[in-house]
């Protein structure tokens, strides 16, 4: 069951990103998300046990810190996002769980949270989790990819290229982040400075060149020919060694 979230931020557009970190990684729901803190001390009083707390400390009416010692016993995990340093020891001081220091992209957020997940929400079934993710070429509309069907991964300078087994997607993403995302599941692998690909979906392979499973083709990089020969020790058909 995908871990119950609450977003407290006067930023709007601080809740606007972090409201889509959120929508970005199926372990997570987003309940509610408040810009203010009185609404948010009223809601969360009223409607029991959160498993994780995001809020900011610098807000009016009250700051992030004096909420928190009211609704600590109602939060699983408590995140501080905040602009300011100088916070993060008033923030271990009310036994916050992390410290997530603004402005930080889908990396860092996931980095953090990830810590917090339980090993069978990792570990879930690849074929029944998906992402939304914005299309550049289909004017940012939010397109829903399941992790099964991507077949690999390509660097595009700050965006990536998703290949799919049926279509392909440009976002704005490192292929950095984008490789830490999907750690989580041990069928991608990289093979090439410049992409990753899922093993899945590997067809065949000649010489450096691998032919995907839509017809795509990639070349193996070299420093990352060592990578290839463990996972094809793994897999491939060969004669038992008679002792």
């Amino acid at each position: 069951m995908p871990q119950r979230c609450i977003v407290i931020d006067d930023d709007l557009d601080a809740i606007e990103e972090i409201n889509e970190y959120i929508i970005n990684t199926p372990e997570l729901k987003l309940v509610k998300a408040f810009s203010d803190s009185i609404e948010a001390l009223n809601y969360i009083k009223e409607n029991g046990m959160f498993n994780l707390v995001f809020m900011d400390v610098d807000m009016p009416k009250m700051n992030g810190i004096e909420l928190s010692g009211i609704i600590r016993n109602q939060t699983e995990k408590l995140i501080f996002t905040t602009s300011h340093a100088k916070y993060a020891l008033e923030a271990f001081d009310v036994e916050a769980d992390a410290f997530l220091l603004k402005p930080f992209n889908y990396s860092k957020f996931f980095s953090v949270v990830s810590k917090f997940l339980k090993p069978k929400e990792l570990n879930k079934n690849i074929e029944e989790d998906y992402l939304y993710i914005k299309n550049k070429s289909e004017d940012l509309k939010m397109v829903k990819v399941r992790f099964a069907d991507i077949v690999a991964i390509e660097s595009l300078a700050n965006y990536i290229k998703i290949y799919t087994v049926d279509s392909n997607i440009v976002t704005h993403l490192k292929l950095k982040e984008a490789k830490e995302i999907f750690s989580k599941y041990n069928n991608f692998m990289q093979l090439h400075r410049s992409f990753l690909i899922s093993k899945n979906h590997i067809n065949s392979i000649e010489g450096n060149i691998l032919t995907m499973s839509n017809g795509s083709k990639f070349t193996i990089g070299e420093i990352f020919r060592k990578t290839l020969s463990n996972f094809l020790l793994e897999k491939t058909l060969r004669p038992i060694q008679n002792k």
